[in-house]
């Protein structure tokens, strides 16, 4: 038998159809410009909105197919649809052959370039053999044509006429950058030409059709139009395409069906409405696809053909409804054409209940079929020249047999293939899952649920049954959590054939467990001991429902399972189990003392079942428990449904004060070592609650009416809380903190216990609630001298005796004013009557405000002691820093100090603090000033002030702090000239004093300057009025006057006027400004010395 294949969809038909192109003359292994021109038409760039096309690489060993047979019209055929007429035109047969060849106008040796041309053109033309596919030369060109150049035409005309070319099959391509453009014209202009062959080609099979007659050629109607609806699919015509397949349809439903050929017309039948579905999911008309699907169907249901070929019938039925489930999810994935209701999913899941019918019809006609016939009816499969025809037929016609014989070897070969060949379950399987997938998709859990249960049935059937076993357990946990008792107890009932198939104690066990809520009398007595051979190491009894073979074949995986030799325990988790026993636990005290657990235990077994051993698992963060609640098996008998409670208690461990505790499960042992025991393990943190379990109660197989059980509210954990401590504490602190200072907190410690302490520990930290800004602000220390401790901080002071006190000192200092909270734990240690530690901790809030110490201001002054807002290089500048205490406490000034930028200099006498050791109240001012002098245009900023302090009235109760300010920014400007003087603090009447004025040059080049005096009534004054003066580069210039005063008290000086003729306007601005800024104006003059006085003085 050769590689027989059965009915489905080909290749060839399920292709979305274009334009097939065939190209010629380029070298794409050797020539890269060849190679970037065949690139550019399967480029991508730009592929949405270009032409859809299929080109093929057209060598000079391709030979075309071979031509059809001219026969005179009309005839009568062999068969409907021919298996090589689509492939044909798909890959082989070209609308349009292009020939690419290299040749410039300007080609040196042009005529043997036309002749090469037109050989090549002749040769194509005579391989076409007669065929209407259209020729087109495009001419690979290094420079772009000119629009108006004769000698171009005249040789384009010459081309055409050796070629015997139409001059619109001529094209020209340069190669330039731009080659994406050029080829994307040229796929147009193919598409145009593509267009019209298959426009020529479908008249010429119009041409033919009007010339048959329905009563005669029914089969060549429905051929001829099939080829006009594909041409129109080829030309993208979709809408034609679209009328005449349907017009096809119509003609094959026409023709009478007989055994011999009620398979072909099917076959064909699918095809066409495959076409037809397709064009009408890509027209957006999903409706009309489904009402023309159902039609198909409805047709076809019905025409089964022989007997003996039932299943075929049934696998033809399958592959329909798979092919349009498939076109239908294709369709829904760009639009949202479906819905819960209509969707795929159904459509695949009819699909797998024909193949299950399918299955049934092979099981019933093909079980004896276990020979393949001699004849080998199959032999001429790949022969076969029609779609849908029988091989064996060919084999009659070309042998001459007798058509009997060789059609019931035919249909025996085919059950033959059915019986051996098929794999039913698998086909059944893969439509399942397609369906469970698209019903997931559209949210119908149901659903989905429903197929997954058939699908693990039909891996039972496949012999696969862990897979079976998977699936179905998936599906118990749904079943069972929405309360569907019924088909619960139907699964666990395949669930436990599959687990005993496959040896799986941990399953079978759990199943057998959860069965017992299901079984009565004899099944639930076989449940029970089947439990009980597995805890005795033995094989269990087989599932009634099993046959022999499958018995066999379990007998095998119990004897090879060694998980039974090799475990000590057998642990079941009744978390995933439906069991008849339930739990519940109560937390009832939670201390160092002592942890006391409330057990209940509901159980419900129709006889009495007797456990070993009852356990509580307690946890922690650190520490886990196992805590035995009951070791005696006399109290561990359940029966009817009652309630059981059990008490127990433990001392956990120091550690865990503070500690979450969480009674994490409950473990019931069923026997005991050195037998295999089953422990159920009960977890008291997942009870599964159900808005509808009381409604659902109604149809429970099994009711319950303990409701003393459900009332019982479950307390599975609670904080761990330490022994109550009587340990004496005392704070103390001079709240508000100052901002910056490092501010003293005490504790101190009185141990008022009954007996000694040990591991006393202050643990100092941030309240949770301060959020991250404040951490960072906030430095703790031993001592200011030493290193800083990071937050939280924890001090060890040790042991403490009966009545013995100890105090714990640290410092705190805050970089912000924020309100700080602090949680302060002592925990410590203390033996009780049975020299068992037990942990103490004592906690408490300490709130902390902050204040700031000094409000700041800082103003500048020119040298007159004038507030300014700008200042020039090299002129003298005074800062004044003005002081206010803010502080509830007396605040004392040690020290107060600048730290200046680089670029500012102290003037001459340095610089001495006024304000050491001043004493400032709140709400009092102090100022400190200091003058300086920026010696370069840099920054605008000055540099910092820093006063160190300290609280005046607490000793050392706090150490010393800190206020640091950054002195405001001012404007520093360069300035070319500069002035200033030099005179005595005061003046004596009718004494002669010296005035000196110094002129400064700051810039690079020579500075002429006009100076002038103004004289006034209060001073008499020697030196010259009216002056001119050159100032060199970078130099100085004295001006010196004697003033002879004239008037006591403040007098005012003579003005000094300075203009420049040679510097721009904004000099003369400057210069004005300088001598406003730098110039004293008044001097105070004293009245005449007394002879007395002069004369001491002279001494």
């Amino acid at each position: 038998m050769v590689d027989y294949k059965e009915f489905d969809f080909p290749a060839e038909l399920c292709c979305s159809p274009s334009p097939l192109i065939a190209i010629a003359g380029l070298d794409t292994v050797n020539n890269t410009i060849h190679r970037t021109i065949w690139d550019a038409f399967h480029s991508p760039v730009g592929r949405d909105s270009r032409a859809v096309l299929n080109f093929f690489h057209l060598t000079s060993e391709y030979k075309f197919p071979n031509l059809s047979e001219k026969r005179v019209m009309p005839y009568i055929p062999k068969g409907i649809l021919k298996r090589n007429w689509l492939e044909k035109h798909i890959r082989y047969d070209p609308a349009v052959v292009v020939i690419f060849y290299d040749c410039d106008w300007d080609d040196e040796s042009w005529n043997e370039k036309i002749s090469e041309c037109s050989s090549r053109v002749q040769s194509i033309r005579l391989s076409l053999e007669g065929r209407k596919s259209r020729i087109v030369v495009v001419l690979i060109q290094k420079l772009m044509p000119a629009v108006d150049d004769t000698i171009t035409t005249e040789r384009a005309a010459s081309l055409c006429e050796a070629c015997t070319l139409n001059p619109k099959a001529l094209f020209i391509l340069p190669v330039v950058d731009n080659i994406h453009g050029y080829a994307i014209r040229l796929e147009n202009a193919f598409y145009d030409l593509a267009q019209n062959y298959y426009q020529q080609q479908i008249r010429s099979v119009k041409s033919k059709l009007e010339n048959l007659s329905k009563t005669s050629h029914q089969y060549l109607i429905v051929r001829y139009s099939f080829k006009i609806a594909f041409y129109n699919e080829l030309r993208q015509d979709h809408h034609n395409a679209h009328k005449h397949y349907h017009q096809c349809y119509m003609s094959l439903l026409e023709i009478r069906t007989f055994d011999t050929n009620i398979y072909e017309v099917k076959v064909v039948a699918a095809y066409i409405i495959y076409k037809i579905s397709r064009l009408l999911f890509s027209m957006k008309r999903a409706r009309d696809a489904l009402t023309q699907f159902n039609s198909h169907v409805n047709v076809f249901k019905s025409m089964i053909g022989p007997p003996e070929l039932m299943f075929e019938h049934y696998s033809w039925l399958s592959k329909q409804f798979s092919m349009f489930a498939s076109l239908f999810d294709e369709t829904t994935a760009e639009s949202s054409t479906a819905t819960q209701a209509l969707n795929p999913g159904f459509f695949f899941k009819e699909a797998a209940d024909y193949a299950k019918k399918r299955k049934i019809s092979a099981y019933d006609i093909c079980q004896d079929a276990n020979v393949y016939p001699s004849s080998d009816p199959l032999s001429q499969w790949n022969n076969i020249e029609f779609y849908g025809q029988r091989p064996w037929r060919l084999i009659k016609t070309l042998n001459n047999l007798d058509f009997d014989t060789i059609e019931a070897d035919g249909i025996q070969a085919l059950k033959f293939y059915e019986n051996t060949k098929v794999d039913h379950s698998k086909a059944i399987i893969s439509f399942l899952g397609n369906a469970m997938k698209q019903f997931k998709h559209y949210n119908c859990p149901r659903m989905r649920n429903l197929l997954a249960v058939q699908m693990a049935d039909e891996y039972y059937n496949a012999k696969d049954y862990s897979k079976a076993l998977t699936l179905w357990s998936h599906m118990l946990w749904d079943y069972r959590d929405e309360g569907w008792e019924a088909i619960a107890h139907e699964l666990v009932n395949k669930c436990l054939k599959c687990a005993y198939l496959t040896a799986s104690v941990q399953n079978y066990v759990e199943l057998n467990l959860e069965a017992l809520k299901y079984y009565k009398n004899v099944d639930l007595q076989k449940a029970l001991n089947n439990i009980g051979s597995i805890i005795q190491r033995k094989i269990p009894e087989p599932e009634k429902t099993l046959n022999e073979y499958e018995k066999n074949i379990s007998m095998e995986e119990w004897q090879k399972c060694d998980s039974m030799q090799s475990k000590s325990v057998l642990e079941i988790d009744m978390s995933v189990t439906n069991s008849t026993v339930d739990t519940k636990v109560i937390l009832k005290d939670v201390s160092c003392d002592g942890i006391e657990i409330e057990i209940f235990i509901k159980a419900n077994f129709p006889i009495l079942v007797q456990f070993s051993k009852l356990i509580a698992c307690v946890t922690c963060i650190d520490n886990t428990y196992d805590v035995d609640v009951c070791t005696d098996s006399n109290r561990l008998i359940y029966g009817e449904s009652k309630t059981h409670k059990y008490t127990c208690k433990f001392v956990p461990s120091p550690n865990d004060v503070g500690k979450e505790i969480t009674v994490n499960s409950i473990k019931l042992q069923l026997g005991s070592e050195p037998d295999f025991p089953i422990v159920l393990k009960f977890y008291s943190s997942i009870k599964k609650t159900k808005s509808f379990e009381r409604e659902m109660n109604n149809f429970s197989l099994s009711k319950t009416s303990d409701d003393e059980f459900e009332r019982i509210k479950q307390i599975t954990s609670a904080t761990l809380k330490p022994r109550s401590s009587r340990l004496g504490m005392e704070i103390k602190h001079q709240n508000p903190a100052l901002l910056l200072e490092w501010y003293k907190v005490s504790v101190c410690l009185t141990n008022l216990e009954d007996r000694p302490v040990s591991d006393v520990c202050l643990n100092f930290s941030l309240n949770r609630n301060n959020n991250e800004k404040i951490e960072h602000s906030t430095e703790v220390c031993e001592d200011p001298d030493k290193n800083i401790l990071s937050l939280p901080v924890d001090f060890k002071l040790d042991s403490m005796l009966v009545g013995d006190q100890k105090t714990q000192s640290f410092y705190v200092r805050f970089s912000s004013l924020d309100t700080r909270y602090f949680q302060l734990m002592i925990s410590y240690s203390i033996e009780d009557n049975n020299r068992t530690k037990i942990a103490c901790v004592k906690d408490v809030e300490i709130i902390i405000d902050v204040n700031i110490v000094f409000d700041v201001s800082v103003t500048y002054m020119s040298s007159k002691f004038e507030p300014v807002s700008k200042v020039y290089v090299g002129e003298p500048l005074i800062v004044m820093p003005n002081i206010k205490c803010l502080s509830p406490w007396p605040i004392l000034i040690e020290n107060t100090s600048f730290q200046l930028a680089k670029h500012v200099n102290i003037s001459a006498g340095g610089y001495q603090s006024v304000l050491n050791g001043v004493l400032l109240e709140s709400d009092e001012c102090a100022s400190e000033v200091l003058c300086v002098t920026p010696s370069e245009f840099n920054e605008n900023i000055l540099g910092c002030f820093t006063i160190n302090w300290k609280r005046a009235n607490v000793g050392n109760e706090c150490k010393n702090g800190y206020s640091s300010i950054e002195l405001p920014k001012i404007i520093v400007e360069k300035s070319s000239f500069l002035v200033d003087m030099k005179l005595p603090a005061h003046g004596w009447l009718h004494t002669p004093m010296s005035v000196v004025y110094f002129l400064h040059n700051n810039s690079e080049s020579l500075l002429t300057l006009d100076v002038s005096m103004e004289a006034n009534e209060a001073f008499m004054m020697a030196g010259h009025k009216d002056l001119n003066v050159t100032v060199l580069p970078e130099s100085t210039y004295k001006l010196h006057f004697n003033l002879y005063p004239l008037v006591v008290g403040v007098s005012t000086l003579p003005k000094m006027h300075i203009g420049c003729t040679s510097e721009p306007n904004d000099f003369k601005h400057i210069l004005n400004d300088v001598l406003v800024r730098s110039l004293q104006t008044q001097i105070y003059i004293m009245p005449k010395h007394l002879p007395i006085q002069t004369n001491e003085v002279l001494k």
